[in-house]
């Protein structure tokens, strides 16, 4: 008897899942043999209900954004402002406190600065 292991992610949730769905078997008694937790079981399932096969992909972690990220108005301001004096960091972070009452690190500057 040969059996075809499978070639991606989604075919092995879905080999774990469809007999979960057709109810051939239980949840419970298939969690005690997968390798996986039941709570990712029961993820993976509702996600298969929901969306089909398509639910069963892999979903990126990443954050889609940064409440704390600097303003993109400060990071224009900065830039004019090394173009025009031509100035460090820490020098350019001074000047914004003083003349604009900008508080930035000079640390945030340079990376601003670097990136640009």
């Amino acid at each position: 008897m040969c059996i075809i292991m499978p070639k991606t992610i989604r075919e092995e949730r879905l080999r774990w899942i469809l007999p979960i769905c057709h109810k051939e078997i239980k949840l419970v008694d298939v969690a005690k043999i997968c390798p996986h937790s039941q709570r990712s079981l029961e993820r993976w399932l509702a996600a298969y209900r929901q969306y089909g096969e398509q639910g069963l992909e892999p979903r990126s972690t990443r954050p889609k954004s940064n409440p704390r990220e600097t303003h993109i108005r400060i990071k224009e301001e900065i830039i004019a402002y090394r173009k025009k004096n031509k100035e460090c960091a820490k020098v350019l972070a001074w000047k914004l406190e003083r003349e604009k009452g900008i508080q930035i690190n000079a640390r945030t500057v340079g990376k601003i600065l670097k990136a640009e």
